[in-house]
């Protein structure tokens, strides 16, 4: 192909650029860090992994965090004028591994949910108008399916919990693992757990059926689903934020927020790191191990400069787009909940409650007065923060329009917080998976000095990412060594 030559100058600049190495001597000696372990990710798992390596296991950190504060998914919004907090991100945790135990060692009590009883209406996610034909399944069929639902999680559970590191390959793969959800649950009587399984864990936007049962039990798996039962969720005494804030003490000095990584050196040896923070003039890490723990995007990973054996693996993920907020809906009375359903589901098919491009959900937060609602809305299509406000308040609207609650079209919904929590979701083909899908992404475990934790290596709780982080730090300091 014959370029002009005036292009060749650019080309080669560009191709300099792509490939140029770290220059050290363009990093004065107060810029330039070194550690054992460099963390990707201040969120539940980076800044436990943090908190053990330095702390319990003698190892030097330093955690690079892109937003202003610890704790990922937790959100805390503090009502003005007031000590009250309300949580609209992460909401309970587990008593799963060491959970319990590393909140008191960084002294945050633990106590029993407070859980509110709402008045749930199901409405039409077309309309808003109440979708009367729809019939949810009893309290106690659904118990009962969930104990079922149980027996089956727990018989793949050390395969699957925490982590996959013995999960078998090719026709070793229990073959009722790889069935689509819909006819698993149909042929264990289990459909009337659905709907619970599907408000807890999020599973199954744009549909449940062809979700497959790996996949469900990833997102709601025997932990999960055992201590819902047995009702040994707690919360933390305060907020969810505090438990962040006293290890953002702790790890203070080995802490960039507002912190990205621009530009990487990997190999078995250690890996260099270019930090920009800010305004700060651009850090370089130099460390012996590197821990990622934000989730596996090719976006997000996008500077560490991906070899084809970590592409083949990283490009196959499926983005999801997740959001979290509270806000003021004058037209929904407090302690009520509001759950935007597939008209397809009645009279009674639970497994279609998200046969809809997007799942919507408002529940009346407390304190009493203050007419808060958490709103959860997530798409299985791309969509900016601006535009998921825009189609949340749209559907309040619709709620007005349908004359639903004696909404009014007057009402008027503000939003007072607002987060996404967009990841990737593993959704990867039976094929795929008997061929060593799983075992090619823990193969990366360790290649060019590199590890990995969080959601998208276990299960997406944060009891179960803080079990996972316990199996992967031996092996990193094995690796040190």
């Amino acid at each position: 192909m014959y370029l002009p030559h005036f292009l060749l100058p650019l080309l080669i600049l560009q191709a300099k650029t792509a490939c140029a190495a770290i220059d050290e001597t363009h990093f004065s000696s107060d810029n330039i860090i070194e550690r054992d372990v460099a963390i990707l990710g201040g969120g539940a798992s980076g800044t436990y992994a943090a908190v053990r390596l330095s702390q319990d296991l003698n190892t030097s950190i330093i955690v690079i965090e892109p937003k202003d504060r610890l704790g990922g998914h937790v959100d805390t919004y503090v009502i003005p004028s007031s000590n009250a907090t309300v949580e609209y991100g992460v909401q309970s945790y587990m008593k799963y591994g060491n959970a319990a135990a590393f909140f008191a060692r960084l002294g945050v009590d633990i106590a029993a949910p407070n859980r509110r009883r709402l008045t749930n209406v199901n409405v039409d996610i077309e309309t808003g108008a109440v979708l009367g034909g729809y019939n949810p399944p009893a309290s106690t069929a659904s118990t009962e399916a969930m104990k079922r639902w149980l027996t089956l999680a727990e018989k793949y559970e050390s395969i699957l919990e925490p982590g996959y590191w013995n999960f078998p390959a090719g026709n070793a793969i229990p073959a009722e693992l790889l069935l689509p959800f819909g006819d698993f649950a149909r042929d264990n009587n289990i459909t009337d757990m659905a709907p619970l399984a599907m408000a807890i864990s999020n599973v199954g936007i744009g549909g449940l059926k062809e979700v497959l049962t790996i996949d469900v039990m990833q997102a709601f798996g025997a932990p999960i689903v055992r201590e819902f039962l047995a009702g040994t969720m707690f919360v933390p005494v305060g907020s969810n934020s505090l438990l962040y804030q006293r290890a953002h003490d702790l790890l203070r000095n080995d802490v960039l927020l507002r912190s990205r990584v621009i530009q990487t050196e990997r190999d078995g040896s250690g890996v260099r790191l270019v930090v920009k923070s800010g305004d700060v003039t651009n850090r370089l890490i130099k460390a012996k191990r590197f821990l990622v723990t934000a989730p596996p995007s090719i976006t997000n990973l996008k500077p560490l400069s991906l070899d084809p054996k970590e592409k083949a693996v990283f490009t196959t993920w499926t983005p999801t787009w997740s959001f979290v907020g509270l806000m003021t809906i004058p037209c929904i009375p407090e302690n009520y909940s509001v759950s935007y359903i597939a008209r397809g589901s009645a009279p009674a098919d639970h497994l279609a409650l998200r046969n809809y491009p997007y799942t919507l959900r408002f529940d009346s937060t407390g304190p009493l007065g203050q007419g808060l609602f958490r709103v959860l809305f997530a798409t299985n299509y791309t969509i900016s923060n601006e535009e998921a406000k825009g189609t949340i308040v749209e559907n309040v609207h619709k709620l007005a329009a349908a004359g639903t609650l004696n909404a009014t079209n007057s009402c008027k919904a503000d939003f007072l917080a607002f987060s996404d929590h967009n990841s990737v979701l593993r959704r990867v083909s039976v094929e795929t998976l008997r061929e060593g899908w799983i075992q090619k992404l823990y193969g990366l475990q360790g290649h060019r000095a590199t590890w990995y934790t969080g959601t998208l290596f276990g299960s997406d709780y944060t009891s179960n990412v803080w079990a996972l982080t316990d199996t992967v730090l031996p092996r990193i300091l094995k690796d040190l060594q």
